[in-house]
């Protein structure tokens, strides 16, 4: 078996579960980390990584690298996309595309010229339960669905963080507005959007009010109603403000209704994981392991995968006329 050799860009909490997940593929061979971060290069290559860079331009320019992993803050997703798609690199790059339309279209547009391979990483779209749920609502099994509404709240970039079991600081773009390009519904809100247009088809209508509980130029919380061609009205909403946390989705439609709530994931983790020790069972089949495998799996079979970076660019084109639509009402 011809494995795919990766390189992975940027060490934070993402690219972390990314090495990991990686290294337990079996088509795939991590070639190469950059980071910056001297403490997480050094422990990279004390997990068997040969080759470690200061720059990920360095890791691009590698001619061993098929593709790449990028895991970098939003301000510089545009700039790496792009050069390593005209390097011939694939690329998978973590959620959202860029940080604004115009970055996630030259990024689409550099994918389409160069013919590369790119994914962008939404992992409920390989989470069993919501992969169900589209086979449910295609077969008709809850009729017309008339609402929707996906609620998804935490601490945010205020939770605790560390690079390799090291405790660390929260980075300081994480409160830039330039540099992040849009708070709690850019990061989280933008993981319901694009699991809805996957439910319902293209969005023809935008609302939005935003919060500012701790004050920044960055909303901590906000709501969103999105109107769908097909007719469903979905309710959005985010934070970033609670020291619990919740993650629900709900669907009411003509035949039946829906209704996930998951409390306190990480207690909830430690319990699944519990009783797959106990069962005997393997813990590599994560949301995030699945979509990484399959893209994986795409390179080796020459098959374009999804969601595409036309799918991030249209989701992020929701946000910003969701950003656009506050604005106008405040």
């Amino acid at each position: 078996m011809n494995k795919v050799k990766i390189g992975l860009i940027g060490t934070g909490l993402m690219g972390q579960v990314h090495l990991l997940n990686c290294m337990k593929i079996k088509n795939a061979e991590i070639t190469g980390v950059a980071d910056k971060s001297k403490i997480a290069l050094k422990s990279a290559k004390n997990l068997g990584i040969k080759n470690i860079y200061k720059n990920y331009e360095e890791l691009i320019n590698n001619k061993e690298v098929d593709a790449v992993i990028i895991s970098l803050p939003n301000f510089l997703h545009c700039e790496c996309a792009t050069l390593a798609a005209e390097a011939g690199k694939h690329v998978f790059i973590e959620k959202p595309l860029a940080r604004n339309v115009e970055e996630c279209e030259k990024i689409c547009s550099c994918i389409n010229n160069t013919k590369v391979k790119a994914m962008v990483g939404y992992p409920l779209r390989f989470d069993p339960k919501y992969i169900e749920l589209k086979k449910n609502i295609d077969d008709g099994t809850f009729g017309n669905i008339l609402m929707a509404s996906f609620t998804n709240i935490a601490s945010g970039p205020f939770s605790s963080r560390g690079q390799f079991g090291r405790p660390a600081p929260v980075p300081s773009w994480w409160f830039d507005k330039e540099l992040l390009g849009g708070g709690a519904l850019l990061d989280l809100g933008i993981h319901s959007i694009n699991l809805f247009r996957y439910y319902f088809g293209d969005v023809i209508d935008v609302q939005s009010q935003l919060g500012y509980r701790f004050n920044l130029d960055l909303e901590d919380h906000a709501v969103c109603s999105i109107k769908f061609r097909l007719g469903t009205l979905a309710t959005i909403r985010v934070g970033w403000f609670s020291l619990d946390v919740i993650r629900s989705l709900e669907l009411n439609g003509t035949v039946k209704n829906f209704l996930y709530a998951q409390l306190s994931p990480k207690k909830l983790i430690i319990v699944k994981n519990d009783v797959k020790k106990k069962l005997g069972m393997s813990s590599d089949e994560t949301s995030f392991y699945r979509e990484l495998k399959y893209f994986i799996d795409c390179i080796s079979s020459d098959i374009q995968p999804v969601p595409s970076v036309e799918d991030g660019l249209s989701d992020v084109k929701v946000v910003a006329e969701a950003y656009r639509k506050a604005s106008e009402s405040n």
